[in-house]
């Protein structure tokens, strides 16, 4: 049986078509292209607000409170750790959180939140947004802003960061040339923390910051070799919202 969010996807594909159902293409033409081309040579970075139909973003953030699926994804340094968050594993899930939070505390690579979206057989919903991902219309968009030449999808998940979630300065290298991140969290506080912020080659300073606003495309470069430094920030404590987005990189 579908859900009330599959039921109104299925009907708004039907009125739609699959076109502008994801993002309004009407809405960007060429001027507003050109400029956000030159603002992202100009920064090796955007990001760009309200960047899916309001209709379609509503219907994706109701399936996302419905997730069910979680795993808790945490590493320190290379070493990567990735179980499901169900009854059977708290005790080595809670140990691991523990253990990265202590790892942040040395100043490791390190980092804890939720993960969705590996299922092998997705629902309807999930299957759709990555069809159009993964595809030509939304990767030629990209395309059209980055003039990177990009052809592949490399990765797409769905991220959950809680109170005390948190992703340590890192440079993405070797994930991709440049990564994506679709912010899909409903009232979020900058004091809430998790909060992208970029730094400079030392890692010493913060040089700009995006908020998760709802609904937002953030785009950036990862250069050869080194990518560029950047970090999560830990989701304040006693705070009962979670920040959720989309993440992926293309080649």
């Amino acid at each position: 049986m579908l859900s009330k969010q599959q039921f109104i996807f299925q009907k708004m594909m039907a009125e739609e078509g699959s076109s502008n159902m994801f993002i309004d293409f009407s809405e960007w033409d060429e001027e507003r292209l050109k400029q956000a081309f030159l603002s992202f040579q100009a920064a090796g970075k955007i990001k760009i607000n309200n960047i899916f139909t309001d209709k379609y973003a509503d219907i994706l953030y109701k399936n996302i409170l419905m997730e069910k699926g979680w795993n808790l994804a945490s590493g320190i340094q290379n070493i990567k750790y990735e179980k499901k968050w169900i009854t059977a594993n708290q005790k080595a899930n809670l140990q691991q959180i523990q253990d990265v939070n202590k790892a942040f505390g040395q100043d490791k690579f390190s980092y804890h939140f939720f993960r969705a979206m590996n299922n092998v057989n997705p629902g309807m919903i999930e299957f759709a947004l990555r069809q159009f991902i993964q595809g030509e219309e939304f990767i030629g968009f990209v395309n059209s802003i980055t003039g990177l030449d990009l052809t592949t999808c490399n990765t797409c998940f769905l991220s959950k960061y809680a109170t005390g979630d948190f992703l340590s300065p890192h440079s993405d290298k070797g994930n991709g040339r440049c990564a994506f991140v679709i912010q899909m969290t409903q009232g979020w506080k900058p004091q809430y923390g998790g909060v992208l912020h970029f730094m400079n080659e030392e890692r010493t300073q913060i040089i700009e910051s995006f908020v998760p606003d709802f609904n937002s495309l953030t785009l950036f470069y990862v250069p050869d070799p080194n990518g560029i430094p950047h970090f999560i920030s830990h989701v304040v404590p006693n705070i009962t919202q979670s920040r959720y987005a989309i993440t992926g990189w293309l080649s």
